[in-house]
Order: structure tokens, then sequence, then C-alpha cells
């Protein structure tokens, strides 16, 4: 056990002694908030350059196009600029298509077509074309999921024009670019009702207040201090518990069990070139070197995650969440990042012993990262519904219950005791079964030179050691 734990000193040492270790220390933060900081950096490079749209208003007395013009004009002054004055957004102007040119339809698709050249050749980025029945009132036989909405899906995308006379027709080669689009869809509803309204003779700003639907608020529960006083709960902790705790525990677990676990494929292939694992093993069992590397990660994936916890809960204190980060959750996150890191490091540590460089190992890592990467596929569903039969298994899967098991626990109000135990008790027992075949497989691979072994060779190390 002496060898054991100095080989494992040696290893830890090796590990955060250098200058890459500081570096990733400062750099994995970064990483992890790059996405918000590239996010407000593109916006400084958005393309800003002013877009053209040609609006064809077919309405009686081509009153919508009214409406269009106001709704651009309030965008262009106070849309398309940021909180420090910034513009960050197009400016939009607009070019009114005569719409008696549309009267014939041939002479229609005659416009149409000329308008989707000039779109095509970027003078334009649309062009709209209001119907003439946009302004009607549909009867209840009339009206249809297709014709019931202004913006809604259309189950007839591709409908010719005169399909469309109940409809607002957007026609552009950058589809993606939905700007102008969501424009329409604020501006045009409320005036073509209101029109509609006025119809029947009824003032739109009349029924404006019946017409809006109840709230639904999410309210926190009621809870009674040891005072008597009884609280409720407010929807910023709450909030804060059921998503932010648990993303950050399984993100900060997969990094940390990553940085203590993958290093040591190359590790082991590195002393296998350069002969260093034949002197070592003239002094040690292959068992006890594979033992003190493993437990090497183990100690550079709890320092790492010793530092990020700290880091972690002290915004937790200043955001008013930490009582959400509880000494039973920082004890079951240390236990599954302790055993995670001892399972996966002992596949890296298979890998690295049974190819004989750094390009043979890719092949042998993917597996292996995979494994690794299961729960991060299902996180999704691992925080909305932490007790359906999918985050169940997931979590109760021996190769992906650490990180899956920790997004469920972090979410209120957690997950029953059996189920805990049980995953715990699956770990443990896989964990042991992992280190055994990797130690049969590292004991054979330590020496070998020459090639990879196959699969087939695996498996034989495996059984008959």
């Amino acid at each position: 056990m002496r060898k054991v734990l100095v080989i494992a000193a040696r290893e830890y040492n090796a590990a955060v002694k250098t200058r890459s270790f500081i570096v990733s220390l400062v750099l994995l933060p970064l990483m992890m908030s790059g996405g918000i900081l590239a996010q407000r950096a593109t916006e400084r490079l958005a393309d800003t350059t002013t877009r053209r749209v040609a609006i064809i208003d077919r309405s009686p007395g081509e009153k919508l196009l009214a409406v269009i013009e106001q709704a651009v004009e309030q965008h262009n002054q106070a849309g398309i600029y940021d909180k420090s004055g910034r513009q960050v957004r197009s400016r939009f102007e607009l070019e009114r298509i005569d719409p008696t040119r549309l009267a014939e339809p041939s002479a229609a698709d005659r416009v149409r077509l000329e308008l989707s050249q000039r779109v095509r050749r970027g003078e334009l980025l649309a062009y709209v074309e209001i119907g003439p029945d946009v302004l009607r009132s549909p009867t209840p036989a009339s009206t249809s999921p297709r014709t019931a909405g202004l913006f809604g899906a259309d189950e007839q995308d591709d409908a010719a024009p005169e399909h469309d006379r109940d409809r607002i027709r957007y026609a552009s080669t950058r589809i993606t670019y939905r700007d102008f689009v969501r424009l329409l869809g604020e501006a045009l509803p409320q005036a073509v009702i209101g029109h509609r309204l006025a119809e029947q003779g009824i003032r739109y700003e009349q029924i404006r207040p019946l017409l809006s639907p109840p709230g639904i608020v999410d309210r926190g529960l009621a809870e009674q201090h040891p005072d008597g006083q009884i609280v409720y709960e407010t929807k910023k902790s709450r909030m804060s518990a059921a998503v932010g705790v648990p993303l950050g525990l399984v993100m900060l677990m997969f990094l940390v069990v990553m940085i203590g676990a993958s290093p040591l494929t190359a590790n082991v292939i590195e002393e296998k070139q350069l002969r260093i694992a034949e002197v070592l093993l003239g002094s040690v069992r292959p068992f006890e070197l594979m033992m003190g590397k493993l437990l090497g990660g183990v100690a550079v994936a709890l320092t790492l995650a010793a530092i990020y916890f700290g880091g972690a809960y002290y915004l937790a204190v200043r955001q008013g969440v930490a009582q959400y980060l509880t000494a039973n959750t920082i004890l079951w996150f240390v236990f599954f990042t302790a055993v995670g890191t001892l399972m996966y490091g002992s596949m890296f540590v298979a890998a690295g012993a049974a190819v004989t460089n750094i390009k043979e190992s890719q092949n042998m890592i993917l597996p292996v990262m995979l494994v690794i990467m299961l729960p991060m596929f299902a996180l999704g569903s691992l925080v909305q519904d932490p007790h359906s039969r999918l985050a169940v298994a997931v979590s109760l899967f021996p190769f992906s219950a650490p990180m899956a098991m920790m997004a469920r626990l972090a979410v209120p109000p957690g997950v029953p005791t059996w189920q805990l135990i049980g995953a715990a008790l699956l770990v443990v027992l896989t964990t042991l079964a992992v280190v055994w075949s990797a130690g049969r497989i590292f004991r054979v691979g330590i020496l070998m030179q020459g090639q990879a072994a196959k699969l087939s060779e695996l498996v034989r190390w495996i059984i008959r050691g």
C-alpha cells in the first residue's frame, strides 16, 4: 500500500505542479462562460446594414401599409440600439409597390417575378404581399388551421398566390433572418382584429381588457420558520435551485473527471514508449502501479472540485441560493466524483496499455468518451423531469450514474433514498469490476510493443490473464 501511495503522490505532484495546471484553472471557467462572452462579442460584429423590403398592400385602402410604416419607424428609432446606444440591429426601409399592378393574374405573376429577382440579387431583403381578404372577418365554416392565423404554420407552404387571399405572403432568400417577420407579427394582428371588430360595430379599445387571459404565475410553497412565521419561497431561489444547481454540478463533475482521468492514457503510452514502465515494474507490481496512477488522478479531480466548488459556493451565497447546496449534496458530489474518476480512469488506463502510440489510442478512447458523455445527452430530461423512466434508468445505469444521479439529486425535492443508495452500490460494484478488468489488461499490455491489441485479445486478457 505504501508503494501505491508513493506513486499516487508522485502522479499528483507531476500534475498540479505545472504551468499547464495553473493555466487550466483559469481557462476552464472562461470556457464555460465563453458562450455568453461570444454572444456579446458577436453582437458588436453583427451586420447592421440597412435592409430594404417591398410591401404590396392589397387590402382595401392599403390600411395595413400605414401600420407597417409606423412599426418600422419605431423600430428604427428605438429597436436597433443596445443600452449603450450602439447600433446592433439593422434599419429597415420600405418600398411601396402599387397594388393595382397586380389586378390581373398574369400581371401579378410578372410583378412577383420581378421582385423575386431583386431579392435574389440582394437589392431587397424580402417582399411582403398582403392579401386582399386579410381584413375580412372569416366565417366559422371557412376558418381552418390554415386560415385561422396570420403567421401560423401553413400546411400548404408552396400554395399558389390565389390561395393566399386571406394571408400575408413573405418571400425571401434569407428564411432564417426573422427580424422583419417578428416586426410584422407584433404590429399587424392587433390592427387586423381591430378592423374586423369595427366592421361589427365593436370598438377594440372597449373589449381589449376582456381579451386579456388570466395570468398563471409560478409561486413558491409555504413554509413555517421556527418563530412561527409563515413565509413563501421566492421564484428566483427556486428557479436557481431547479436549473442552475444541477447543471452546474454536472458540468463541474464532467470537467474535473475528464481532467483527472483522461491524461492517464497519454501517461501510460509515454511510459511504454520510453521504457519507463519496465524499470518501474522491477520495484512494484503492475496492479500497484496502475492503482497509484488512478489514485493520483482522483486526487487531481478532487483538488479541482474543491477549488471550483469553493468558487461556486461563494457565488451561491452572493445570489442567495446557498441553502440548496446542502452538506448532503456536497458529500454525494465528492463520493460520485471520486468513484467516477476511478471507474473512468481505469478505462483510460486500459486504453493506454492496449496501444503503442497516441494515434492508435483514438479508437480506444472514443467508446470511453461516449460512455462518459451519456448523461450529457439526457441532461435536459434529467432536469426537466427527474422522476421519469428515462431519468431513473440513466441514473441507475452504473456508467452514467455518477453525473445523472447528481443532476436528479440537485433538483428539488430530490430522489428516493433507495434509488440513491442503489445507484451508489451499483457504481461501487461496477468500479471494482472495471478496476479489476483494467488491471488484467494493464498487466499484459504495459509491456506490449509493436501493434495495438484487438478487442478479442482484450477479452482474453481479462478472462485468462
